[in-house]
C-alpha cells in the first residue's frame, strides 16, 4: 500500500513507541513525503526530543530508522502538481502533501481533519490505515 505521510504522523512516530510507529515501520507500506518534511522535522526536533524522552543519540537513531522507510520526493518535482493541490486544500503548508500524493498516486496518511474536505485524494487516519491493513 502506498501512502504520503504528513508531519504530524512522522512526529507521532518519533515521539512514542505506539501503533503509529509500528504501522510506520510495517513493510507492507511504501511511504512517500515531500522533501520539505525534513525541514519541518529540523524545526521541531528539540520539542520531539523532549516529548519522546530520548537522548540525542537515541533520537538520531530513530530518525534514521524512520527516514529509511520514506521515499522523499524533491519539492521541485512537486511544483507541477501545486495548482491541483491548491484547489484541494486552502492551507498552503499542506499543498506539498497533496502534490506528493497526486504525483506518486498515493493516499495520504494524516490525522488532520482538514484533509478530508475534498474528494480527489483518499485520506486515512492512523486508525483507518490500521484497519485497512488488517483487512488485507
Amino acid at each position: 500500500m502506498r501512502a504520503t505521510v504528513d508531519a504530524n504522523v512522522l512526529f507521532a512516530c518519533l515521539i512514542k513507541d505506539s501503533a503509529t510507529r509500528r504501522l510506520f515501520l510495517n513493510p507492507i507500506l511504501t511511504l512517500f513525503a515531500p522533501e520539505f518534511l525534513k525541514d519541518e522535522l529540523a524545526a521541531h526536533i528539540i520539542e520531539i526530543r523532549d516529548k519522546s524522552g530520548m537522548n540525542d543519540g537515541e533520537l538520531l537513531h530513530m530518525v534514521e530508522k524512520v527516514f529509511a522507510q520514506v521515499i522523499f520526493v524533491p519539492d521541485k518535482e512537486l511544483k507541477p502538481f501545486l495548482p491541483a493541490a491548491a484547489s484541494l486544500i486552502a492551507d498552503q503548508k499542506d499543498w506539498l502533501y497533496f502534490a506528493c500524493a497526486l504525483r506518486e498516486d498515493t493516499l495520504i496518511w494524516s490525522n488532520d481533519n482538514d484533509f478530508s474536505f475534498q474528494n480527489r485524494v483518499k485520506v486515512l487516519t492512523t486508525r483507518e490505515l490500521m484497519a485497512s491493513i488488517g483487512s488485507l
